[in-house]
């Protein structure tokens, strides 16, 4: 094996240093081949026969949604994971919170309106569904979304006429069409209202199964997705029990880190030279084609850029595991935006290592910094969370389930968070819309993976979060002094 080469450890660093991990994607955001990473989890997600998938915030839910509207990132992927339908489909957006008036989608206001007006959640679908069948047929629909809702409500019939008059049309071309759903939180109303809409699309969506090319793709939260109301209809089990969990593997992760090095050409070339100095290349080759030796490949790459070690042995564990570990929420799962953030603030650590990228010293700073980043993240989904880990602060953890509930109880974190949501600050989590008490806090908090129950009954919040919020825990990174 040749020497190292720190020159080649200098420009990996600056590379890292340079990573600007992108805010979430946002509404019509175009979103072209050099920005999707590929993961071998992944490929359930772009099934066509998969239906819903569920996300947490910054998972890529967002950036699937806007990706697969750009025909060679459809042509990419369809040939990475082997599906050749995605391909020959012909996709569109059906809802994504936008503002801006669209020829498919409704905004926000003009479902509100539609509402308002004396039509249903079932009929706002069927227009979406109708007027993205209009456009493949290149029938040409008024911009206002109340003008199909009135067509429709005139002649019903004109509905499934037109679906299946394209379903039949796409069939013989051997195509289809695949409606895209996103940011169902941003639909209109409070967790009522949106329970409704949000039912009423599932059910549509069941029923387009009897239709050979026509399909939709609902990403949804996972607070939501644990609220079993919006299933309570016939053959909603289906479509609940058929969904796909958009998550990344540790090894996938470490695999988006050597994809963002490598979109430039200096970090390309540094980094395909250190692999093949330590005959690592398999490591950069596609995730969804990875083998067992790629991914040993990719352990001895990290071990080269970052050293073995989270110290001097083996004693404070091994890069390789460490870094997700302290990375993940309660279900074990990182988001990349977090990942990513926590090696390029490890890159931007003083004093630099002398014979690597990244050393240890930099990956603790690294995860500290993350912290704050995904905190930040999710904070912009799910706003009531600061209320819950702030009367925390200063608590260790894991914590006994009665003493956390008594802390929020004599903290009146539950009335904070519905005035809050009363005086149009923020939803308030959708568990306690039935229920106005901390238990329900607890599941909204279980159900985003801020906090976990463990087997012995007490409650645990994972280092990303903990470090961020002041929470205490033996043994665990420690609470930043604030300066």
């Amino acid at each position: 094996m040749k020497a190292r080469d720190n020159n080649e450890m200098q420009v990996l660093r600056e590379t890292m240093a340079s990573f600007s991990p992108a805010s979430k994607v946002e509404p019509n955001e175009p979103v072209g081949p050099d920005r999707v990473f590929t993961p071998e989890s992944h490929r359930s997600v772009l099934d066509l026969g998969r239906q819903l998938v569920v996300g947490n915030r910054g998972m890529g839910k967002s950036l699937w949604t806007h990706a697969l509207t750009d025909t060679a990132v459809r042509s990419r992927v369809a040939d990475i994971y082997g599906q050749p339908q995605l391909k020959k489909s012909k996709v569109v957006i059906g809802f994504n919170g936008a503002e801006k008036t669209d020829p498919i989608a409704p905004t926000p206001d003009s479902i509100e309106r539609a509402l308002g007006g004396g039509y249903t959640a079932e009929d706002i679908w069927r227009a979406v569904i109708f007027r993205a069948v209009q456009e493949i047929r290149s029938a040409v629909e008024p911009l206002q979304f109340d003008k199909t809702l009135a067509k429709l409500k005139k002649s019903p019939g004109e509905f499934e006429d037109a679906l299946s008059s394209v379903d039949d049309d796409l069939a013989k071309k051997g195509t289809g069409v695949l409606i895209l759903f996103d940011a169902l939180d941003r639909l209109p109303g409070d967790w009522q209202r949106i329970r409704q809409l949000t039912t009423a699309l599932l059910r549509r969506a069941v029923g387009l199964k009897s239709f050979k090319s026509i399909r939709t793709k609902i990403f949804i939260r996972p607070d939501q997705f644990s609220d079993r109301s919006i299933f309570q209809f016939p053959d909603g089990s289906k479509i609940l029990n058929d969904h796909v969990d958009l998550s990344w593997q540790p090894h996938e992760l470490f695999g988006l880190l050597f994809f963002e090095i490598m979109r430039g050409p200096a970090g390309k070339t540094a980094l395909t030279s250190v692999a093949r100095r330590i005959n690592a290349s398999d490591a950069l080759g596609p995730m969804a084609k990875q083998s067992s030796g790629a991914l040993e490949d990719q352990r001895n790459l990290i071990k080269e850029i970052a050293g073995p070690y989270m110290g001097t042995d083996a004693r404070r564990g091994r890069v390789y595991t460490w870094v997700p570990l302290h990375l993940s929420d309660a279900r074990n799962a990182c988001s990349p935006r977090t990942f990513l953030t926590a090696w390029q603030k490890a890159s931007e650590h003083k004093p630099v290592p002398s014979d690597r990228a990244v050393d240890h010293l930099g990956l603790i700073e690294g995860v500290r910094k993350a912290s704050s980043t995904r905190l930040a993240e999710l904070r912009e989904d799910y706003r009531w969370i600061d209320s819950a880990l702030a009367a925390l602060k200063g608590q260790f953890v894991p914590i006994e389930r009665r003493e956390l509930l008594r802390i929020w109880e004599d903290s009146e974190v539950v009335q904070g968070i519905l005035g809050e949501a009363r005086a149009g600050h923020w939803l308030a989590p959708v568990q306690l819309a039935d229920e106005k008490n901390t238990e329900a806090l607890l599941d909204a908090m279980n159900s985003i993976a801020v906090t976990e129950e463990r087997a012995n009954g007490k409650i645990n919040v994972p280092d990303i979060f903990r470090v961020e919020a002041g929470i205490k825990r033996k043994g665990g990174v420690a609470v930043p002094r604030r300066t």
